[in-house]
């Protein structure tokens, strides 16, 4: 019998008493149990909406396990169904605030950034850290040298390589995924993996080890999750920040082995924005420095992107001389087409919290963005290439029309919308903002250029990129991504046994 939906809005405390009925352990287990039943794919439209969402399972977790009690009565499945239903009908900012556009303006960021993330591709995902951290090559000679991303920072800050640690977290989200065992399928125990099987990692070779890297960067325990749970928080905003179960998304001290409410949780642990947290997790200088080197990485990990475009001619930041005592750098790179100039900037940013909770301020949330400073970079370079007056840009062609592009490490969602647009400075050429999830697969576009792809969403006044995609065929493999894949242990074509694995 289908049951009768929640009145909106739902006050928090009506959904904190309805989690808090229930044993912790016996609830996070029906979650777990249903998460791992979530198809791989993450992206929800085939399936239209499902209220076993990542986003709300995680947050009854959280709540569950933060404030409930020990030996209450056990959770069904009706139970977490009405759970869920009470988080889909919470209260939000948006019933406060007065009528107008602004407001929803506001509640669309909101839920946008909360639950996009979860619907990313987990293989390009996985790919891209490996790709961007590791096989980026960085010349030795730069003038901006690497401070702490160099050989050996992986087992520095993760105890393990990089492929190592890509390895544990595919481990552990296939065991709590795809268990032979229903029993265990929402869990994990370092036991379940035989340990001939070692050889597919690069250095892991013991249950000790990978047990070690969990507990430095993915575990949590009920006692450290009540500690930390905010007893001052906005009941209308809590459940669009963080959530500590996205850090540390395995549970110990709990029967059955590790428990893993919502596995695609460990699989977001690992990827490059995962990454960037682990190591800028403190103000310490080797934090400082490593967010530092990721950005100067990811600038070249664009450029290796460009790269793979055929029929055209790629030029990179020059510094160009203004006057005796002035000089100034131009956009990252200059992509020259038969018919197109692409300048391209390249930030390494995320939005900030003020602006995925949808402040009432966007033309201060948005005019003091990285993305601001873009804007500005691509209009001073236009005007440098348009002047003719600087031989540094001679191979600039200025007989073709501009387009500019910024490309972000993570999605700025509505950012080419005119609703957010009009908060950011003017631009002398069209100007369409990018993640870079959406140009790793615009470069293996093989029915139109690049330059096609872009003029036809400008024309189209797209939101973005991937808005277009299902107009055009792709090569099924972006070789970039490849190449990242195919050194993940568990992902890369298997290893044979050596003939001394059998002692391990």
């Amino acid at each position: 019998m289908r049951q009768t939906p929640s009145s909106y809005p739902i006050p928090e405390p009506v959904y904190f008493e309805r989690v808090l009925r229930h044993d912790p352990n016996s609830l996070t287990h029906l979650i777990a149990i249903n998460s791992a039943a979530v198809p791989f794919a993450r992206n929800p439209a085939p399936r239209g909406l499902n209220p076993l969402a990542p986003w709300a399972l995680l947050d009854v977790a959280w709540v569950s396990l933060a404030r409930g009690r020990d030996n209450r009565h056990p959770a069904t499945g009706r139970d977490l169904s009405e759970i869920l239903d009470l988080f889909w009908s919470l209260d939000d900012p948006v019933t406060q605030e007065p009528e107008g556009m602004e407001r929803w303006k506001g509640f669309l960021q909101r839920t946008i950034h909360h639950q996009a993330p979860w619907q990313e591709d987990n293989y390009s995902q996985l790919s891209r850290t490996i790709a961007w951290l590791s096989q980026t090559p960085y010349p030795a000679g730069s003038d901006d040298p690497l401070e702490v991303i160099v050989p050996g920072w992986d087992d520095h800050l993760l105890g393990c390589s990089l492929a190592d640690y890509l390895g544990i977290a595919n481990l552990v989200w296939g065991c709590a995924t795809n268990h032979p065992n229903p029993r265990h399928r929402g869990r994990f125990a370092v036991n379940w993996y035989p340990a001939e099987e070692y050889n597919q990692f690069d250095g892991i070779r013991s249950p000790k080890q990978i047990k070690e890297v969990l507990n430095r960067h993915l575990v949590t325990t009920k006692n450290k999750l009540r500690a930390s749970f905010p007893n001052d928080h906005d009941p209308l905003r809590r459940r669009y920040g963080h959530n500590p179960l996205r850090s540390r998304p395995l549970v110990g001290g709990v029967p059955g082995g590790y428990l893993v409410p919502v596995p695609a949780a460990v699989l977001d642990k690992a990827s490059p924005l995962g990454l960037y947290y682990t190591g800028g997790d403190n103000m310490s200088a080797w934090g400082q420095s490593f967010t530092t080197d990721v950005g100067r990485l990811f600038e070249r990990y664009v450029g290796r992107h460009l790269d793979l475009l055929p029929d055209v001619t790629v030029h990179p930041e020059t510094l160009v001389k203004i006057s005796k005592r002035e000089s100034r750098k131009t956009v990252d790179f200059f992509v020259v087409f038969p018919d197109l100039v692409l300048l391209i900037e390249v930030k390494s940013t995320r939005p900030s919290e003020q602006l995925r909770f949808g402040g009432s301020d966007f033309t201060a949330l948005l005019s003091t963005t990285p993305i601001n400073k873009a804007f500005k970079q691509i209009n001073r370079s236009v005007d440098l290439v348009r002047s003719g007056k600087h031989p540094e840009l001679a191979g600039i062609p200025t007989d073709r029309r501009m387009i500019g592009m910024v490309v972000t490490a993570e999605p700025f969602h509505q950012i080419n919308t005119p609703a957010q647009r009009e908060h950011l400075s003017k631009t002398t050429i069209p100007v369409m903002v990018t993640a870079i999830a959406e140009l790793e697969q615009a470069v293996t576009i093989t029915d139109t250029s690049l330059a096609g792809l872009l003029r036809a969403a400008l024309d189209a006044d797209a939101v973005d990129l991937r808005q277009m995609f299902p107009r055009y065929e792709f090569l099924e493999n972006n070789a970039v991504l490849e190449q990242g894949w195919s050194a993940i242990p568990f992902a890369r074509p298997r290893r044979p046994r050596a003939r001394n694995d059998a002692a391990i």
